[in-house]
C-alpha cells in the first residue's frame, strides 16, 4: 500500500470516529472519490431488547456432529442446477472449505470470497444467532445473508437459479432478492472501515449504518445476533446494537419475508470459526 493510500484509510478511519463519538453521522469513502455520509444508528450503551418477543427455537447447531453439506459445483450437471441440496443442512459456494473440529465449524477461504448457505427457509420474523472467532479481527470482512428468495420469489435453489461462486455481485445484484450485515469490516491490509452495513438487495442498496464492535477486539468469539420482525432490522454484536433500519416497503421495494440465510466470508478474511448457529422465530 502507498503512503497516500495509507494516509487516505487513516484519515477515513479518524473521521468515521468523530462522528460516532458525536452520534450524529458516519462517513466511509465509496471509490471514485465518493464520500457517503449516513446517521449512526449504532448503540452501544445497549443490545436487543427480546422482552416483549416469543422466541420458537426453528434451528440449533453446536457443530458436535458431523457437518452435512454439499459443494454448489456438486448440485450442477453439464453446467446447469440439476438438483436441490436434499438431505445436507448446508451448501458451500466459492473457492472454499467448512470442517467440523472440537465443537466448532471452521470454514476457511482457500482463493475467493465464501458463502455458507443454510438450506431451511426461515419465516419473516427471525433472531438470528451465532458466535464467530476470526482468525485475526484486524483483516477481513464477514457478512450475513438473511430473508433471501430468487427474484421470481422462489428458493434460492430452485432449477433456475444460476451457479453461485462466491463473487459478491452474484448476491447483491444477481438473481435474488435478500437483506445482508456486514457485521465486521477490515481492509485487505489491516485498515479498519469502522462501520457496520445493512444493505437492501437486489440492488446493493446501502440503507443503514452504525459502529463496527468487532474490528481489532481479538478471537472471541463474538456474538451476533440479528433481529427481524416486520420491517425492522437490528443488529447487534456482543451486546451493542451495531445498526438498525426500519424498511418502508416502498423507496427499495417491498419489505422483504421468509427465506434463505448464509454466513459469508470475503477472501481476506481466511478463516473463522463459528461456536454456534442458532435460528428462533419470533411474534410479538
Amino acid at each position: 500500500m502507498n503512503a497516500a493510500r495509507t494516509f487516505l484509510w487513516l484519515f477515513i478511519a479518524m473521521a468515521v470516529a468523530g462522528a460516532a463519538e458525536a452520534g450524529k453521522t458516519l462517513r466511509i469513502q465509496a471509490g471514485r472519490g465518493k464520500t457517503i455520509e449516513m446517521p449512526d444508528t449504532s448503540d452501544a450503551t445497549r443490545g436487543l431488547d427480546l422482552a416483549k418477543l416469543k422466541p420458537e427455537l426453528l434451528y440449533e447447531s453446536d457443530f458436535s456432529k458431523p457437518l452435512k453439506f454439499v459443494k454448489e459445483a456438486d448440485l450442477f450437471t453439464d453446467g446447469r442446477r440439476a438438483r436441490k441440496p436434499e438431505g445436507a443442512d448446508w451448501v458451500l459456494e466459492g473457492k472454499a472449505s467448512a470442517r467440523v473440529e472440537n465443537g466448532r465449524l471452521f470454514l476457511k477461504n482457500d482463493a475467493g470470497h465464501l458463502v455458507f448457505w443454510n438450506t431451511r427457509e426461515f419465516p419473516a420474523d427471525l433472531l438470528i444467532e451465532f458466535g464467530v472467532s476470526p482468525a485475526d479481527s484486524n483483516r477481513g470482512l464477514n457478512i450475513v445473508f438473511f430473508a433471501a428468495k430468487g427474484r421470481d420469489g422462489g428458493s434460492v435453489f430452485d432449477l433456475n437459479q444460476p451457479m453461485r461462486d462466491g463473487e459478491f455481485k452474484t448476491y447483491h445484484s444477481g438473481a435474488i432478492n435478500c437483506y445482508h450485515v456486514s457485521y465486521w469490516a477490515m481492509g485487505a491490509s489491516g485498515e479498519a472501515r469502522g462501520t457496520s452495513h445493512i444493505r437492501k438487495n437486489h440492488g446493493f442498496h446501502l440503507v443503514a449504518m452504525g459502529r463496527d464492535f468487532i474490528a481489532g477486539q481479538g478471537p472471541g468469539p463474538h456474538r451476533i445476533r440479528i433481529l427481524k420482525l416486520g420491517n425492522r432490522i437490528e443488529v447487534e454484536a456482543n451486546g451493542k446494537i451495531e445498526a438498525r433500519w426500519e424498511d418502508d416497503g416502498k423507496t427499495f421495494g417491498p419489505v422483504l419475508k421468509e427465506g434463505h440465510v448464509a454466513l459469508r466470508q470475503m477472501v481476506h478474511t481466511g478463516e473463522c470459526s463459528y461456536t454456534h448457529f442458532k435460528v428462533w422465530a419470533v411474534r410479538p
